[in-house]
């Protein structure tokens, strides 16, 4: 079985991993060391757990990688921490992401325009999310909002 084995009558969950993939909204490459967050659904699978939060960097390719020993809760949020998330949504069905993986449409805010005519597709376990990556002086005045 994909994802699972059997061994003596019990099913043994594999590991899972999401990885979050942040791009520039205005030219669709790659963010490099940029800071995500994910936040956990409750056991309610609606609100987020403020104190399950899981935190990485982006590589190279603009990844951030999670790995679950367990299969994760419900929902998760992303949150790019010293980013404006250009993304419509935020929060997303773990199920979704494991299964298909999820492109974040754009949002219509003036901080994210004119943007990318369109995004990659996203593998399976996979987020691809459109930033626009703030400088120290957004970053302050974001602080205010």
């Amino acid at each position: 079985m994909l994802g699972s084995e059997v061994s003596l009558g019990q099913t043994v969950q594999a590991p899972s991993n999401i990885r979050v993939r942040l791009l520039n909204y205005k030219t669709g490459l790659p963010l490099k060391g940029r800071y995500v967050e994910l936040a956990l659904s409750g056991p309610d699978g609606k609100s987020p757990l403020h104190a399950d939060v899981m935190r990485a960097e982006t590589d190279a390719n603009g990844v951030a990688g999670f790995r679950f020993e367990v299969t994760p809760l419900q929902r998760v949020w992303v949150i790019a921490l010293d980013d404006y998330e250009c993304a419509k949504d935020v929060e997303f069905a773990t199920a979704d992401i494991l299964q298909h993986g999820i492109t974040g449409s754009f949002v219509d805010d003036i901080r994210c325009k004119p943007h990318a005519s369109s995004l990659p597709s996203p593998q399976l376990g996979e987020v691809v999310f459109p930033v626009h990556r703030l400088n120290l002086w957004q970053r302050f005045l974001r602080g205010f909002e």
